[in-house]
């Protein structure tokens, strides 16, 4: 009995043991399954709040700021309306504003104080022939730009311009080379007209004290002289047939900043398209709100006026049709060096961004912000 009492304690001290080392074996192997299942979970939720998020590499993309001028409205109100947050992107991480000074997009892109500039296409054809390491990556609007004489001269329009002075702010700028445009459309060329540089502040009263028969100037300040001076607008290029569905401004990039970080850049183009289709669904309101945010000069009637004669074209076919038809006009004009392949220059000079849609084919656009906070002014910015 005592050698079977023996043997019956051995066999149940075994059995616990034998037990106690399962339990052990199936709590690691639980342990080890719940453990992946974390690690597996927290690799899918990482890797949702990746996509969701802007690649943080870099940087922040350097914008010239663009909260002055009339016809800014889209990268104005892509900022106040929220338009860049519903994007994901976040100021101070992905995008800083840089100051321009007096300095031209093209220079600061090409001194690398900024990498994202807006641009009339005519006033970077040349900088673009010369080098600049830049392209355009998303067409903004049609107008702009205005030939302008006294109500009583005896020009009706462009056709009369042969023989006569243009007052320009600058020879080679936007405005100078669109005057050249005008003239193209009508069989003349530079040798017809005398071209006079003025500076912005003066330029309007050598038309007014008879200078000049002819200044080339902004719609805007077009549009008040036509009403403070009974001017008469001869040309301008957001009416004009052969020019009203042209892209005149566009956002033009660094190609450092295209190569570094596409994605935001794609995210920013994407906001701002959706704030055009804002735009030109509540024209007036966003008018209304530049004024009272001081982002436009003050008239609220006048730029009412011009948003209502701007289209908002940001597909990305209305901005390749714009850049070739602008490079092959500067190729007649004598603007692109003699050797310049006006076709490969147009090619190299913008680029689609991928994630970017060719138009948003999207009506009724809520503003992720409610834009009537925003016509009674407030302190947005630093």
């Amino acid at each position: 009995m005592k050698k079977e009492g023996k043997r019956l304690i051995s066999i149940i001290i075994l059995l616990m043991i034998t037990t106690v080392i399962l339990t052990a074996c199936n709590s690691s192997k639980d342990s080890a399954i719940n453990t992946n299942k974390k690690e597996n979970t927290k690799s899918r939720d990482d890797s949702d709040q990746k996509d969701k998020k802007v690649n943080k590499t870099g940087d922040p993309i350097r914008i010239v700021n663009t909260f002055e001028g009339t016809c800014q409205i889209q990268t104005q109100m892509a900022y106040l309306l929220g338009f860049y947050e519903a994007e994901g992107l976040i100021e101070g991480e992905d995008y800083v504003f840089v100051d321009t000074g007096s300095e031209t997009g093209a220079v600061l892109i090409s001194t690398d104080k900024a990498d994202v500039v807006i641009g009339l296409i005519v006033g970077m054809l040349q900088p673009l022939d010369n080098g600049l390491e830049a392209k355009a990556i998303l067409g903004l609007h049609t107008g702009c730009i205005t030939l302008v004489t006294l109500g009583d001269s005896d020009i009706k329009s462009t056709d009369d311009l042969k023989g006569k002075t243009i007052g320009v702010t600058q020879l080679s700028s936007a405005t100078h080379i669109a005057a050249l445009r005008a003239l193209n459309f009508e069989g003349f060329s530079a040798d017809d007209v005398e071209f006079v540089v003025y500076d912005a502040d003066s330029i309007q009263q050598a038309l007014l004290n008879g200078a000049v028969d002819v200044i080339a100037i902004n719609d805007y300040k077009a549009k008040i002289m036509e009403r403070d001076e009974g001017t008469k607008i001869i040309f301008d290029t957001s009416t004009d047939e052969r020019l009203k569905d042209e892209n005149c401004c566009v956002l033009f990039a660094s190609n450092r900043i295209i190569e570094k970080s596409p994605d935001r850049l794609a995210k920013l183009s994407t906001a701002i398209q959706k704030a055009s289709i804002w735009i030109s669904e509540n024209p007036e309101l966003a008018a209304e709100i530049q004024v009272a945010q001081g982002y436009a000069l003050g008239e609220a009637e006048i730029n009412k006026q011009l948003i209502l004669s701007y289209q908002f074209p940001t597909s990305l076919t209305s901005l390749k049709e714009a850049i070739y038809r602008n490079f092959n006009d500067a190729k007649v004009l004598g603007l692109l060096k003699e050797d310049t392949d006006e076709t490969k220059l147009a090619e190299s000079s913008y680029i689609f961004l991928d994630g970017v849609a060719d138009g948003l084919d999207i009506t009724n656009i809520e503003a992720p912000k409610d834009p009537y906070q925003f016509l009674t002014k407030k302190e947005i910015k630093d």
